[in-house]
């Protein structure tokens, strides 16, 4: 068995394209070696922005023979009155290469068909392979794709040099007027002379072992600048600071990494720290260094692709690049240390929310009225809230926030502690929008979740008013994300706050006639299940709990604690389904809610229910509002001794009695039944 390679060689792919690229020439592959039926040990692909290649290992040396069964026409034209084979039966085992009397009658749903079992041979692998390298090449799919020859074909880069091999065989095909070969290009600009790929196995070790290295595997590139970089830190004492993000991006934009430390000018430190690294990071690619209190120092570590014999020089020119982009950074900066937080506030009124819904003033003006709403609610420093809220949007008008949007927040704290505003003012405006993920951190402080939180929740309450819901993996405004991160706050917080009385506000501070409200309860709810399924709660339990907007969001998780921990419990499981026929009675009744009259019981059965759920109401007085797992455990106990009262009831006891007066007692005892056993949770949903 031989090992095969195909690699396409392009111009420079962005760095963000190639990994997605990789993984997609795996699945190709495993797709059409599979089509054409033949085997293989295993297959991987590996590449740099310039070169994505794919090796095969352990390739069979032909495709499997295969038998197929082909439907033919109905079985009543196989032979005529005299036994014959009909034109249509001799022609169609004609067509398949084989004698009449070796067809075939199969009953199938549609009745019985002729059928003609055929073998098909394999054929060479080598004969295959043109096919197939040329079917992975032009099945790539790319974010932004070019047309650049008369083929049309459309790829996110032109493609330069393709190679294909089969063992130390070429195996010859054409795609975008390219024929295949055996020849790579060398390391960007470092010549032009190709460089000869002998077989399939010495692809690696050939550009390995150039003039100029090429590291044709991400993983192999990733470690040795990993390590290249945290060197530069411990020989100055400091630790370089290594982004996992940034290293992924540097891999794919090198084909040999190289790390060229330097230092920048003190005066840059000035700027804020997120303000540097965001400079170095996200416009020039550069890593930094921090001492051991973390505080950034003046150096940086770029990266180049291959080794340089100059590398001061190339060290002076990405000092220049840093440099002026630090230069740019300090000008914005101060500009608005100039202007100030409520300048940036006041331009506000200049930017739109959503169309209808008014400016990012207005926006402001409605989540401090949310956010002191919720501060009252829940015991919080309603002057932190006040404050924070007012320049909660400001920074979005900051030049350094129109030129780094991703440092907004931040920026907002750096300006509210130049302008010396309460350090809690300063936090809750720089985690204004944490959490930034479903799962990343929260706010560090009630207040600042407090201000977070009433943002989200009008963000949200504004789209569905417009009408901008999300549906299936559509959401274009992050609202799931943001209705998580009001569940996550509102969990971790305690507020006890229901998601009913939360809606209601927010929809009102909008002052619009609207139906969203079902809508929006029904969203947050649907964030809550996710989060409790996170937690490894039971889909039952989960169903059980779920849909009580009534409650608080920390109500729920204690009843879904509580249950899970007693979701095999025979009498409650037992209860469940006796409470499940109780409620479909009163579904199907026609009576007017009313308190039970012992004096028309006519069976001892009804008198013991009675009995059981006064006395469990009783009990039950005794619970805090605030539940705890444990209290809700107890609960559910006392529901699970029901088990005996409602068996002996419905044994004993016809619900639709004759008489009209004793029927309306009985479903109002039921009725007053199934409101104690669904008190906490709908437990019918427990089977």
């Amino acid at each position: 068995m031989k090992n095969a390679l195909l690699e396409i060689g392009v111009e420079h792919l962005p760095a963000r394209f190639v990994e997605g690229a990789l993984r997609q020439m795996e699945a190709l592959a495993a797709e059409q070696f599979a089509k054409y039926n033949i085997s293989y040990a295993s297959l991987r692909a590996f590449g740099t922005f310039r070169k994505i290649a794919l090796h095969i290992e352990g390739l069979e040396p032909k495709s499997k023979d295969i038998s197929k069964e082909i439907k033919g026409p109905p079985a009543k034209l196989l032979k005529d009155a005299n036994g014959n084979f009909t034109p249509q039966s001799a022609g169609f085992a004609q067509k398949n290469g084989i004698k009449p009397e070796k067809l075939s009658v199969v009953e199938t749903p549609n009745g019985p068909f002729i059928y003609a079992k055929i073998k098909i041979k394999g054929e060479a692998t080598k004969k295959l392979l043109p096919q197939i390298f040329t079917n992975i090449v032009t099945s790539l799919q790319f974010p932004k794709n070019m047309v650049w020859e008369e083929s049309g074909l459309r790829f996110a880069r032109p493609i330069r040099t393709l190679i294909g091999l089969y063992g130390d065989a070429v195996i010859k095909f054409k795609v975008a007027g390219v024929e295949s070969g055996r020849t790579t290009w060398p390391l960007s600009s470092f010549g032009t002379k190709g460089i000869k790929i002998a077989s399939a196995d010495s692809y690696i070790e050939t550009l390995k072992n150039q003039p100029q290295p090429i590291l044709a595997e991400p993983e192999e590139r990733k470690e040795v600048l990993a390590k290249a970089i945290a060197k530069e830190g411990e020989l100055r004492n400091l630790t370089s600071v290594i982004s996992e993000d940034l290293l992924n991006e540097t891999v794919y934009m090198t084909e040999h990494p190289v790390a060229v430390p330097g230092d920048f000018e003190i005066r840059f430190l000035t700027l804020p720290k997120e303000l540097i690294i965001t400079v170095l990071k996200k416009q020039i690619k550069m890593f930094h260094m921090v001492n051991k209190d973390g505080g950034i120092e003046p150096y940086f570590i770029a990266v180049r692709d291959g080794m340089s014999v100059n590398q001061q020089e190339v060290m002076e020119g990405f000092k220049k690049v840093m440099s002026a982009r630090l230069s740019d950074a300090i000008f914005f900066y101060n500009q608005d240390l100039n202007k100030g937080l409520n300048a940036f506030k006041e331009k506000l009124a200049t930017v739109r929310f959503i169309d209808g819904l008014g400016t990012m003033l207005d926006k402001t003006e409605r989540t401090k009225k949310l956010a002191l709403w919720l501060a009252e609610k829940c015991g919080a420093k309603k002057d932190i809230v006040g404050q924070a809220a007012d320049y909660c949007y400001a920074d979005l008008t900051s030049s350094v926030v129109y030129e780094f949007p991703e440092l907004q927040g931040y920026m907002g704290g750096v300006y509210a502690l130049k302008e010396n505003k309460p350090t809690e003012t300063a936090k809750a405006l720089e985690e204004f929008y944490f959490p930034l993920t479903s799962t990343s951190e929260l706010p560090s402080t009630l207040e600042s979740a407090i201000v977070s939180l009433a943002g989200k929740m009008d963000a949200v309450t504004g789209n569905f008013l417009t009408g901008q819901i999300p549906t299936g993996s559509e959401d274009p405004f992050a609202l799931r994300r943001q209705a998580i991160g009001i569940v996550r706050m509102m969990l971790d917080y305690n507020m006890p706050i229901a998601p009913k009385e939360l809606v209601d506000y927010s929809v009102k501070l909008y002052e619009k006639e609207t139906d969203v409200y079902c809508a929006l309860e029904a969203f947050l709810d649907a964030r809550m299940s996710n989060l409790l399924e996170n937690e490894s709660i039971d889909t039952k339990v989960i169903m059980c709990v779920s849909g009580n907007a009534a409650k608080p969001f920390t109500h729920t998780l204690q009843v879904a604690k509580a249950l899970q921990n007693m979701k095999e419990n025979e009498d409650l499981k037992t209860v469940g389904e006796s409470a499940k026929r109780v409620i479909n009675i009163l579904k199907k009744a026609e009576f007017d809610a009313a308190s039970v009259n012992s004096t028309l019981f006519e069976h001892d059965a009804e008198r013991n229910l009675l009995t059981a759920v006064e006395k469990t109401e009783k009990e039950l007085i005794k619970y805090n509002k605030t539940l705890t797992v444990k209290d809700c455990e107890e609960i559910f106990a006392l529901l699970a001794g029901f088990k005996g009262e409602l068996a002996s009831f419905f044994d004993s006891v016809m619900v639709n009695s004759d008489k009209e007066e004793i029927r309306k007692n009985r479903l109002n005892l039921l009725n007053k039944t199934a409101s104690l056993l669904t008190v906490i949770a709908d437990i019918t949903k427990l089977n």
